[in-house]
């Protein structure tokens, strides 16, 4: 066992605590940073050569102590204690330690500086189903297309809060998530209830006090033996070669918009549409919904996108605009062979993009033409629709039909076509269009699928949807491995003739599942294998399983 060490405690549980030598905790000033990184010079020195060190974590949450000023201040403060533990002690980890929504954490400004992304996730969701799947999605965003290791630093919920089985069966199935998609470890916060009911902050966040996998009497709960259970099971795993041996190839890809992680002048769509997990919401769908259609996927920050791409299906979901220069590499890779799906986002709610427009390339990359009127917010929908197939799509026929209930008002662009074909009308309307460029295909949905699930309070069936997506994988000959469920993900990692097919379920009840799979034994997991030919997995809430594939 190791410990990964948090250097500065100034936020905990509910309560900011003072840091001595950065006077009102403006640990940003020159002298807060000064006086951070000789403490963390000290600390470092004296315990480098302990053998029960796994790593550094530079703060708990120091932009809740105290939010940084700009980036470039809070960039100053990790780079400064990055060099300090690393003059003291070259050989242990380090990691910021931050919360998701914070320069500290972002996979783009820390890569090369930090060692990892250190998430902490504290997800709700009144959908069950898209709040397991958001925990995947999280890992794939801020992997950034897997060039930055992340361990899911802290997350966890309060038995004071929710049914302590639930609880422990949700630390199996997110523990299980992030095995599949290549965290590199997972923490759950935390390992014992407080038994100081009446000192600050318990006194007055009382929810505090249930976090721990031991109750204050020292027993362990149920989640205590999830944990140890999956902790077990990850030693067999790592024997048989997962994510070394045995890899995770990502087939298709999610275009993070450039506004999810990134700060543009007069751009601040993320702040208008509520913040970080309110803006990254379409993505985190467009994940869930490729997954369910049996596409292993992984999410990439758009201004890191290169034309030559080798995947035959890119995802831009419900976007409220694109960089320049980003359709313009969309359209020399849909040349090149590639499939482009997107969808835009005129407005949700109370928030409109008015004086915006999608992209440039309306006629020359998706074959349109913008066809609002002058001065329009866009094309008002609101309560049920119905998108229906004009032609077939991958294997969905002509007329297939499927129904959203938007309880938000979504607004949408209009558009006429050029020389695109119009695959799907919504309520009668053109909605979704398609164009050859080249060797390729871009398809464009004014209608924004992902915005109008992501924004529904319960979508509740989503195997429509899942449907979709998967004519749109189809479309684009994207291989598949699709379970019968779409509330179950499945992930594969293959090496040397073999596969290890990871299987969670995101359903806090029982379920049934079938995999296109044979030949398989089932190595680790509480589900029970029922069938061989193909695969039937029963699964328990929020169960998960690991099936061999093949000899070595």
């Amino acid at each position: 066992m190791a410990a990964f060490i948090t250097l500065l405690v100034g936020h905990m549980s509910g309560r900011n605590w003072a840091v001595p030598w950065a006077p009102d905790n403006d640990i940003y000033s020159p002298r807060g940073v000064e006086g951070t990184a000789r403490f963390a010079s000290a600390v470092a020195s004296a315990v480098k050569g302990s053998r029960g060190l796994g790593g550094w974590v530079l703060s708990n949450e120091m932009s809740l102590l105290r939010r940084p000023p700009s980036q470039e201040a809070q960039l100053s403060l990790v780079r400064a204690l990055v060099q300090a533990l690393r003059s003291a002690d070259g050989e242990h980890v380090i990691g910021s330690g931050d919360v998701a929504d914070s320069y500290a954490q972002r996979p783009t400004l820390v890569r090369g500086l930090v060692d990892y992304v250190g998430l902490h996730l504290y997800l709700y969701d009144s959908d069950p189903v898209r709040h397991g799947f958001s925990y995947s999605g999280m890992i794939e965003l801020f992997s950034d297309d897997g060039q930055v290791p992340v361990i899911l630093e802290e997350f966890g919920f309060s038995s004071l809060q929710f049914s302590e089985q639930d609880r422990a069966a949700f630390i199996y199935e997110v523990l299980y998530s992030a095995l599949a998609h290549g965290a590199s470890g997972a923490m759950v916060w935390c390992f014992s209830d407080f038994p100081a009911e009446g000192e600050p902050p318990y006194e007055w966040r009382n929810l505090e006090l249930g976090f721990g996998l031991v109750g204050r009497d020292g027993r362990p709960k149920p989640s205590a033996e999830s944990f140890r259970r999956f902790a077990g099971e990850l030693g067999r795993l790592e024997a048989l070669g997962v994510h070394a041996r045995l890899r995770r190839v990502s087939r298709a890809l999610v275009l993070s918009p450039f506004y999810v992680l990134g700060d543009y002048q007069f751009a601040d769509y993320r702040g208008a549409l509520g913040g970080l997990l309110q803006a990254a919401k379409p993505v985190l769908v467009a994940h869930q919904l490729l997954t369910a259609a049996g596409a292993q996927a992984s999410v990439r920050h758009e201004p890191e996108l290169e034309p030559s791409d080798p995947r035959r299906l890119i995802v831009v979901p419900s976007a409220v605009s694109g960089l320049a220069t980003t359709w313009r590499k969309l359209l020399e890779y849909v040349e090149a062979g590639g499939t482009l799906y997107a969808s835009l986002l005129r407005g949700v709610g109370g928030v409109r993009f008015v004086h915006e427009s999608g992209t440039q390339l309306w006629q020359e990359l998706f074959g349109v033409e913008p066809a609002l009127r002058v001065g329009s917010p866009g094309v008002k929908l609101a309560g049920r629709l119905s998108l229906r197939l004009e032609r077939s799509l991958g294997d969905l026929r002509e007329g297939w039909e499927a129904a959203f209930d938007v309880e938000e008002p979504i607004y949408a662009y209009s558009v006429r076509p050029v020389d695109a074909d119009v695959i799907a009308t919504v309520n009668g309307e053109p909605a979704v269009f398609i164009v050859r460029r080249g060797k390729g295909s871009a398809i464009l949905s004014t209608f924004p699928v992902e915005a109008a699930l992501a924004y529904s309070e319960v979508v509740g069936d989503w195997k429509p949807y899942a449907d979709l997506y998967h004519a749109l994988v189809v479309e684009s000959g994207v291989e598949a491995l699709r379970p019968s469920d779409p509330r179950v993900e499945v992930q594969e990692l293959r090496g040397d003739g073999q596969s290890l097919v990871i299987a969670v379920s995101h359903w806090p009840g029982e379920l049934s599942a079938e995999l296109p799979i044979s030949g398989a034994s089932l190595v680790a997991g509480n589900a029970a294998l029922e069938g061989s030919g193909p695969v039937k997995l029963r699964m328990p809430p929020r169960g998960a399983a690991a099936l061999l594939v093949g000899e070595p």
